[in-house]
């Protein structure tokens, strides 16, 4: 069995907001263009400085550009062929989550490439146990700073193998430098989290 989920999704500062229709990139790039004004605003506001306002405002620009991006959700492997590929025994105790890999391609992008952000990871519950809440994270941080959430989503997935994939565009003004992305999946208590890093190149 095999679920595939492929969506649209903006990107907005400060919320996440599902398009409809045929909204294009220029569209949802000015709405976040209104976002982030708010967003210096209401900083420099709450800070009673303007320099860290004007900062904060020019930071969320820069990633205003990141307005649409690919999301796909998947089965890869049955528990009998996860359970040959990492040689665990089952059933298991408990509900166990494992991330196997975590990947970002290419490595080093510039501005215009689509850089895939993917993780690979083992889902795995006692013996009876058709299927296991997942939720599915990746979160892009910069200098030690979280950036933007670029997805956190629930699905039901069968025990074996999962996979979840995010594709996007690299923007105008995303500045140069190295990127993590801080990949999670948890199911109830289990959790597991991987970094994965790529270069936006000058």
């Amino acid at each position: 069995m095999k679920k595939t989920l492929n969506l649209k999704i903006g990107i907005f500062a400060p919320s996440v907001v599902l398009l409809a229709g045929c909204a294009t990139m220029e569209q949802s790039a000015g709405l976040a263009a209104l976002g982030c004004g708010a967003v210096g605003a209401l900083t420099g506001v709450l800070t009673n400085n303007a320099g860290a306002g004007a900062g904060a405002g020019a930071g969320c620009m820069a990633l205003a550009g990141l307005a649409l991006y690919n999301y796909h959700s998947s089965q890869t492997r049955t528990v009998e062929q996860d359970q040959r590929l990492y040689g665990y025994t089952a059933p298991v105790n408990s509900t166990e989550v494992k991330i196997r890999t975590a990947t970002a391609y290419p490595e080093t992008v510039h501005v215009g490439d689509t850089v895939k952000i993917g993780m690979d990871y083992s889902v795995m519950a006692p013996q009876g146990t058709p299927s296991v809440n997942v939720t599915e994270s990746m979160v892009l941080k910069h200098d030690g700073k979280t950036l933007k959430t670029l997805s956190e989503r629930p699905v039901s997935r069968p025990l074996g193998g999962g996979s979840s994939e995010v594709d996007f565009k690299i923007p105008a003004k995303m500045p140069s430098g190295t990127y993590v992305v801080e990949q999670k999946v948890q199911a109830g208590t289990s959790y597991d989290i991987r970094p994965t890093v790529f270069v936006v190149g000058s």
